[in-house]
């Protein structure tokens, strides 16, 4: 008996393998020779069971159908149809607020839904599951279970242990649970192997995700096989942080307000940086923000002065100014004509002997501001991919001007990183910032007012929540700080593997940053000390940082990059509105597989093939399927949804055929300086090329 089940285990290995190597060849290769070593799987000599043993450790105590089983059906009772789930709402009216061609058309559709803030309850789980992620494999019972006994349109497996999907080969016919997502629409991502940690499964599963924008992050299940605690801290922070993945999609309107600022600075001649890592150098550099523990710190950056790198980010440059230190260079990212007023409010005569390295899509009126100056191109963004060399794309450098430092700094070769009022947090929602910030100190000015004004509402207690402080403290943060935070954690993890003799230290007394050890006063100095380098160095690093043989982006192409990303734009929403025309979107169904599908596609053939094009218009599209989805999702009447997704297909592609002559009328002027109104625009004012 047992070995006439061995031999049937042994038969679907090499069925699955069969299958594998024609639909899922990355999977074939990793185990068509694979041996194990740690999992084995056991078969009952007495009743029809199998056990998994992991390590020596048996995982189901013989009970592995029977566990599985339990785990479908604990599943099918939590997230039963009509089940309401209390996630990330749809957009209301007002939400999409800018006054511009595609945020404007998001605003539109969420007026002509039916929906109501008051009706809203959260999203009832409707006949069939929109995203199910298996989070481990185990034997695969429950996964072949789930699949074949309810309707699940997308599905993500996960197991972290190679050889734990290696036993599954044995026990489940998974060419019959793939066989299941081959309908039109429907999708089945795997990801086998990653590192069993929260820091490498958080950022490879919001990678495949994505995938599948925005079932994920509105209706997205999570089936946690073994139980496995990473597993539920994962899953609970990647619903914690759903919100923050809205904040980074951006959309068409910025990417071409940002387009048009760095077109101007192209005509203005502004040089671009070195190349990433031509810098080379172990001379401290202290990045510095305007958090509000820089007030405390602040005396010992005088200290060092002369014997490090000062690097001011965004509101930093304020701090460091009023108290007479001038920073070797500034760093800026934010690209809205605000910007310009804040800093063109500071000490003129100071900020002409302050260099400035900023990314290109700045308002170009800041560069005249400041003395010598540079220009580094954004990774994740279509002028990047437009018009610069590999070697000046600063990748991860977002959403702050903190973050955009760093960035700049150690992957232009710094590894001595030092990180001051990079806070993340506060004590208290009074002083957010540092005294001396622009925030805190211009509140009798006008610029400082409506800043006043913003800040207030930003760190109002509704908006805050806790997390943890350096030194075993408590701070309070906002979402956009926790999504910066976030980033940077993740950005020196990125560096220190790649880099191993990077070194990264805070010395802000905030939120902790997890890969930069935090610093006390004393133990700062005393590493500046033992520091070798001092002025020598300081000096050969600017020098490489400023060189005069540094060149500007060439104007030859730029008229026939600019037509072909129009016609570009003209491909791409023939075929959305191929997409949306030829299929059936009357239901829920619908809209998930057309979803998935316009999602797919994004993440999938566009950004592997035209990554600076993606960047573009991938926020549109992402917020387009995300009103439509949303809200179709929370309705009950059926007759309201269809006609709501009818008229949501007829302003998604009205409004993505507008784009490519409205790309057209922007880039195509001459850039003259002083007479282009979008220079002194900001989103909030309205968008004259409509």
């Amino acid at each position: 008996m047992v070995q006439n089940k061995a031999f049937q285990f042994i038969q679907r290995r090499e069925n699955n393998l069969r299958f594998f190597k024609q639909h899922y060849p990355d999977i074939y290769r990793q185990f068509v020779n694979f041996q194990q070593t740690r999992a084995e799987v056991t078969i009952s000599n007495s009743e029809d069971e199998v056990d998994l043993s992991f390590d020596g450790r048996s995982l189901y105590q013989g009970k592995g159908k029977a566990r599985a089983h339990q785990g479908v059906e604990l599943f099918k009772s939590t997230f039963s149809q009509g089940t309401v789930l209390p996630s990330q709402p749809p957009p209301w009216p007002g939400d999409y607020k800018y006054p511009r061609l595609a945020h404007s058309a998001i605003d539109r559709i969420a007026r002509l839904s039916p929906l109501t803030p008051k009706d809203y309850k959260g999203y009832p789980i409707p006949n069939f599951y929109p995203l199910v992620v298996f989070q481990g494999v185990g034997l695969g019972y429950q996964v072949e279970e789930l699949v074949t006994t309810t309707e699940i349109e997308n599905a993500l497996i996960l197991e972290p242990e190679l050889e734990i999907f290696g036993a599954s080969l044995l026990t489940v016919d998974w060419e019959r649970i793939c066989r299941k997502f081959q309908k039109t629409g429907r999708s089945l991502r795997f990801l086998i192997g990653v590192k069993h940690t929260e820091e490498h499964l958080w950022p490879a599963l919001m990678r495949h995700l994505m995938y599948y924008t925005p079932i994920f992050p509105i209706m997205n299940l999570f089936l946690n096989e073994r139980g496995d605690p990473v597993m539920e801290t994962v899953s609970k922070r990647l619903n914690r942080e759903a919100v923050a993945s809205l904040t980074v999609w951006g959309h068409y309107d910025d990417e071409v307000r940002q387009l048009n600022n760095a077109l101007h600075a192209f005509h203005l001649g502004i040089k671009v940086i070195p190349p990433k890592q031509s810098v080379k150098s172990s001379i401290p550099v202290l990045i510095v923000g305007s958090g509000p523990s820089l007030d405390d710190r602040i005396d010992d950056i005088k200290e060092v002065r002369d014997e490090v790198i000062v690097v001011s980010a965004g509101t930093g440059l304020r701090v460091l100014i009023e108290n007479d230190i001038y920073p070797d260079f500034h760093v800026e990212l934010e690209s809205d004509y605000l910007n310009y007023r804040v800093i063109s409010s500071y000490d003129r005569e100071k900020l002409k002997a302050v260099r400035i390295i900023a990314a290109s899509q700045i308002c170009p009126l800041i560069w005249e501001l400041f003395g010598e100056k540079r220009l580094y191109f954004k990774h994740e963004n279509p002028i990047g991919s437009l018009f610069a060399t590999p070697e000046t794309n600063i990748a991860g450098g977002a959403p702050t001007c903190t973050n955009a430092a760093i960035a700049l700094c150690s992957q232009l070769g710094f590894n001595n990183i030092f990180l001051f009022g990079t806070d993340f947090g506060f004590l208290n929602h009074e002083q957010h910032h540092s005294k001396s910030s622009v925030y805190m100190e211009s509140a009798n000015k006008p610029i400082g007012t409506e800043l006043k004004e913003r800040s207030d509402k930003t760190f109002t207690k509704a908006r805050t929540f806790r997390v943890p402080g350096v030194n075993e403290t408590v701070v309070l943060t906002t979402q956009i700080y926790f999504t910066a935070k976030r980033a940077m954690e993740g950005l020196i993890e990125q560096t220190t593997d790649a880099l191993s003799d990077s070194l990264f230290f805070n010395c802000a007394d905030g939120a902790e940053i997890e890969g930069a050890t935090w610093t006390s006063r004393e133990s700062f100095i005393d590493k500046i000390v033992s520091t070798t380098g001092g002025q020598g160095e300081r000096q050969r690093v600017l020098q490489k940082l400023f060189t005069q043989e540094a060149e500007a982006v060439s104007l030859n192409e730029l008229d026939q990059k600019l037509a072909l990303t129009e016609r570009k734009l003209s491909t791409l929403a023939q075929k959305l509105e191929s997409w949306l025309t030829n299929r059936r979107v009357r239901g829920k169904k619908d809209i998930t597989r057309l979803c998935s599908e316009i999602s797919r596609y994004m993440e999938g053939q566009l950004k592997n093939e035209d990554l600076g094009f993606y960047y573009l218009i991938r926020g549109t599209v992402r917020h387009f399927l995300y009103v439509g989805f949303s809200h179709t999702l929370a309705m009950d009447d059926k007759d309201q949804i269809a006609i709501f997704l009818d008229k949501w297909k007829r302003e998604f592609t009205g409004t993505m055929n507008k784009l490519p002559s409205h790309f057209a009328s922007i880039t195509g002027k001459n850039y003259i300086l002083n007479e282009d109104p979008w220079v002194t625009q900001s989103l909030n004012v309205p968008d004259l090329a409509q």
